[in-house]
């Protein structure tokens, strides 16, 4: 079952942002691909004979969301944005282990069944792990790679505790919309609210978080990985400091040829959701050039 079947309240916020991003971009669609693995919900937007994209999104962060952050490379390629399973989207089943390449392999069957051999990638946040578990095991696969303030290159311990320990005590007890707002608030601040209340819908829903994404990835793990990679980080980034993710980074990734830093949290605000996705819009183009 899809986790969206869980709660009447989480499909209609569900349906309500796909409504939305339909606005937004053209020729959004969705429908079920049949997989090695199952069923994967897959959305689309476009134009079809477009150059296809792979977009990978954050945790809880399903497909219109993340199709509506990235919604301008919807302009320039066909935009191909999974749910994956395990995080509040529309396809069935448990999420994969974070050790063994299984979210790489997982990610190996859907593009088999969609023919894509080899295409560009975009990964926001639990999705930049993905992404990077993907160009461990199938470097080729990925022409070139925008990580948006990635997991992946560490796991970050201290930082978001020191900042959601108490909040998050205080929800557990209370569990209302007043103490949620608390508890994302390093988060996110105010800057996406119909997120937030997607977020509390997957709360009330009871569905487990999906804490640990693959990595942390060494230098031998991505060594044959050799497309052209750009990385955008935080400067009040809850999860990933932007300092120790640039390092982390430089040693790991055998191809970093862009960093950009925005002075904003882990999940940015309008204006700097639109400057991130022109700048990875450019980066896209320009080395597709190269």
């Amino acid at each position: 079952m899809d986790a969206t079947m869980l709660s009447l309240d989480l499909k209609q916020r569900y349906e309500q942002q796909a409504e939305k991003v339909g606005t937004l971009v053209p020729n959004l669609t969705g429908e079920y691909v049949q997989t090695p693995f199952g069923q994967v919900w897959v959305m689309k937007a476009g134009v079809n004979d477009a150059p296809p994209l792979l977009l990978l999104h954050g945790l809880h962060t399903s497909a219109p969301f993340c199709i509506e952050f990235f919604a301008k490379l919807a302009e320039k390629y066909h935009v191909i944005c999974p749910d994956i399973p395990g995080q509040a989207g529309k396809t069935p089943g448990m999420a994969p282990v974070s050790s063994n390449q299984a979210y790489a392999i997982w990610f190996e069957g859907l593009l088999d069944s969609l023919n894509i051999e080899s295409c560009p990638a975009v990964g926001l946040s639990f999705g930049g792990a993905v992404l990077l578990d993907l160009a461990t095991r199938s470097p080729n696969r990925i022409t070139m790679a925008s990580l948006v303030v990635p997991a992946g290159f560490f796991r970050p311990i201290w930082r978001p505790l020191k900042k959601l320990f108490m909040p998050f005590l205080s929800f557990k007890l209370n569990t209302d919309q007043l103490h949620f707002d608390q508890l994302m608030k390093p988060l996110m601040g105010d800057n996406w609210p119909e997120l937030e209340s997607y977020y509390f819908a997957v709360f009330q829903a009871g569905i487990p978080m999906t804490l640990l994404p693959p990595g942390p990835f060494e230098k031998q793990d991505l060594q044959a990985f050799q497309a052209p990679v750009q990385l955008i980080v935080a400067t009040d980034d809850l999860y990933f400091a932007p300092s120790k993710v640039e390092k982390c980074a430089r040693t790991v990734v055998p191809n970093l040829s862009q960093v950009i830093e925005i002075e904003d949290l882990h999940m940015p605000s309008i204006k700097n959701r639109e400057r991130i996705q022109d700048q990875v819009l450019e980066f896209m183009l320009k080395e597709s050039r190269v």
